[in-house]
């Protein structure tokens, strides 16, 4: 056995994150406010056409803050993809409104369009927005989703907490909603240590701000008129952000081929996901599903016994008893990944000698 823990998706950082975190300390600029910060921004809106970017504390703040930007509130209710991770579900219910979960489709594992379009057919009040999940860095059908949204007057979120770098017809994913959102929390493709962003058309951008740094209206104080929150990105972890960024197609790169990797050598007995047409996956984690010869989870822990951290895929929401009391619209597609899915180690970081030995552990456990 390894005595070196391999890790899912541990962060990858050199002396360039030290250098310009340095840099960032010596000027003075430690507040929440700084040239770094404006930069990280300047930087990111290069991915995203011609949105604007805010970066925030997190993900979840982002997705919070795209809620109360849609005017999503008590009595609404929000669509959201049944397979992804719990903040969807939670930004809802800050808002006192609803969720409704829809099932995925088996060629992305994403928000199935037409489930989508049917329920928007049938239901008796029209949702006010729905968050899309790009699982895994995997784009969802996000054109024919958008069409759905446009027709019925929904609004549309992007969840690319995983996705940065991915695409669909050459156009960044976050991209094509009203808001997107974008991660850079420890394990995710860049990471500013805990991060994110929110993706808003250019008139959109300084309400954002004004909301993410509590709403202050005061000129030479502090003066409240409505709810603000405390989400701003600070200086520091910008400056960490932009030496990330530096690397992203390096960093994707890898990722690609630590897929391509497991799949050479895996693809007798585990199915993994192809790149839907005109999209571009970044490979954040390579999750693939096994035969009917093993489950996941025993694979998991013989895995974790030998200092390889694999994990479940996201278990769906509305199988969690946090959730079981909102609709679900579906026939259990997400389930049935889940049950067969887990995510492998997918670390930029990760050598050839690692590979090699998750390899040589996967194939000692389906021999046993």
């Amino acid at each position: 056995m390894s005595d070196k823990k391999i890790y899912l998706s541990p962060p990858n950082v050199d002396e360039r994150e030290k250098e310009l975190l340095n840099e960032a300390l010596n000027s003075g600029w430690i507040a929440p406010v700084g040239p770094q910060l404006d930069l990280f921004e300047q930087k990111l809106e290069g991915l995203f056409e011609d949105k604007r970017v805010l970066a925030l504390n997190s993900g979840t703040s982002a997705l919070h803050l795209a809620l109360v930007m849609a005017g999503v509130g008590k009595g609404d209710s929000v669509i959201i993809g049944t397979f992804t991770f719990a903040a969807c579900a939670n930004v809802v219910l800050y808002q006192g409104a609803t969720p409704i979960f829809i099932d995925s489709e088996s060629e992305t594992w994403n928000l199935d369009p037409d489930l989508l379009e049917e329920y928007l057919k049938s239901c008796t009040k029209k949702p006010r927005a729905l968050i899309v999940t790009h699982l895994y860095g995997v784009p969802a059908k996000i054109i024919e989703i958008k069409k759905v949204c446009d027709e019925y007057g929904v609004i549309l979120i992007e969840d690319a907490a995983e996705a940065i770098g991915s695409k669909v017809d050459d156009r960044q994913i976050g991209s094509f909603g009203a808001f997107g959102i974008v991660s850079f929390n420890g394990n995710k493709l860049i990471t500013t240590s805990g991060g994110g962003a929110l993706i808003v058309e250019s008139e959109k951008y300084d309400r954002g701000l004004h909301l993410a740094t509590q709403a202050n209206s005061g000129k030479f104080g502090y003066d409240h008129q409505e709810l603000g929150y405390n989400y701003r990105l600070s200086n520091l972890l910008a400056a960490v952000g932009l030496a990330q960024l530096e690397k992203i197609e390096n960093f994707i790169n890898r990722k690609r081929e630590i897929f391509d990797f497991y799949k050479t050598n895996l693809s007798s007995v585990f199915q993994f996901l192809p790149e839907h047409k005109q999209s571009f996956c970044n490979r954040w984690l390579t999750t693939p599903l096994g035969d009917e010869s093993f489950t996941p989870i025993d694979l998991i822990r013989f895995l974790n016994d030998r200092n390889v951290e694999s994990r479940r895929l996201w278990k769906p929401l509305y199988l969690n008893k946090a959730y079981v009391e909102f609709q679900f619209v579906g026939s259990g597609v997400a389930e049935s990944i889940y049950d067969r899915g887990l995510c492998l180690p997918s670390g930029t970081g990760l050598t050839d000698d690692d590979l090699n030995y998750i390899l040589e552990q996967i194939n000692s456990f389906l021999s046993a």
